[in-house]
């Protein structure tokens, strides 16, 4: 443990399972004080945390929801240096069967999710600490694999959200940079199904466009390090960028 995020005040959401929570947890490790969102939030770690952890339900595709966790989160943290926004659903329907229903849904909580949490987030955020915010796009932010065109299309929207976002704040001093990961171990498809009644089975896909060159899926932990990363001051001249964190996906 080095410390590095000792004293930031950082809200994650999508922090009850993977992604989410590996993120919530590091920081925790590094000396943050954390809001953790979650449709499910989950509350057996409040204790061992030192007082630096709140778990707070937030729906974020519920603008309401959204604004109410973020006062909660804002009276608790006393302000805000990071947010990380790791909520996300995925259905593997292939354009042609898919409902209207599933894409509004994959929609609104990968990028409209994402945006009502940043708009909540960025009055505390400018008057952070060197405040960063980093989303979790995709390895189809970047490429697509045609296994679910629905994901990657908002998953590209997060992408481009982020590096509007570095650029229309980049005088008021915040960062802000799009994690893209490939394959990782997460239950991303299983809660994907089970709280928005999507379909986690993709029908549809390029061959040779599921492994990555590392031939394995990433440790939620493993993307979590990138994150920290891009939240501290280590990462003080990078902004609007996407990182690929994919064990290579991308790059063939």
């Amino acid at each position: 443990m080095s410390g590095e995020a000792r004293g930031r005040r950082v809200v994650v959401t999508g922090a009850g399972s993977g992604i989410g929570r590996a993120v919530a947890a590091r920081l925790l490790d590094e000396g943050a004080s954390v809001v953790a969102m979650d449709l499910a939030p989950d509350h057996s770690a409040a204790g061992d945390a030192d007082g630096r952890l709140l778990p707070v339900r937030c729906d974020v595709r519920d603008e309401s929801s959204v604004s109410a966790a973020f006062d909660t989160a804002s009276e608790f943290l006393g302000g805000m240096d990071g947010l990380v926004t790791c909520a996300g659903v995925t259905d593997g329907s292939p354009t042609a069967e898919m409902t209207l229903q599933s894409w509004e849904t994959v929609l609104g909580v990968n990028l409209t999710g994402t945006f009502l949490c940043v708009r909540a987030a960025l009055p505390s955020l400018l008057d952070g600490e060197d405040p960063a915010v980093v989303t979790v796009g995709s390895v189809g932010s970047l490429v697509a694999a045609g296994r679910s065109p629905a994901y990657d299309a908002s998953k590209g929207g997060v992408l481009a959200l982020t590096r509007g976002l570095a650029a229309e704040y980049a005088d008021r001093g915040l960062r802000a940079n799009c994690v893209c990961p490939g394959l990782v171990d997460t239950g991303l498809a299983g809660n994907s199904s089970a709280r928005a009644g999507l379909d986690p089975v993709a029908r549809s896909g390029v061959p040779g466009r599921v492994v990555p060159p590392i031939r394995r899926a990433a440790a939620p932990t493993e993307i979590a390090d990138v994150v920290t990363f891009l939240l501290s001051s280590r990462a003080s001249f990078v902004t609007g960028a996407a990182y690929p964190v994919d064990g290579g996906y991308s790059a063939v």
